[in-house]
């Protein structure tokens, strides 16, 4: 099965987390979690996003991937709202 590279950037921190940075990155490329030197990602935003990655990596024809419900993720911390961003790489 042939998967889609996908890149993840933390668009937006609401409230205060000191795990998450706006800007930060990472990617799932053939399947495997690929996070750049000097860059890091929290666990918790992180096991929020996992079932969406899992979908999104499939092909799928355009408006039945599940990166066509939301713009952006969110983080279930109710003390600071992390927004996640799921791009397909090209």
């Amino acid at each position: 099965m042939a998967f889609q590279d996908l890149k993840v950037t933390i668009t937006k921190v609401e409230g205060n987390c000191s795990r998450s940075r706006k800007g930060t990155y990472f990617f799932v490329r053939n399947g495997k979690l690929e996070i750049p030197e000097g860059q890091s990602i929290c666990i918790f935003a992180l096991n929020s996003i996992i079932p969406v990655l899992s979908a999104a990596i499939i092909k799928a024809e355009k408006g039945e991937s599940i990166l066509d419900l939301l713009e952006e993720w969110q983080c279930p911390d109710p003390l600071a709202q992390v927004y996640m961003k799921i791009e397909i790489e090209k």
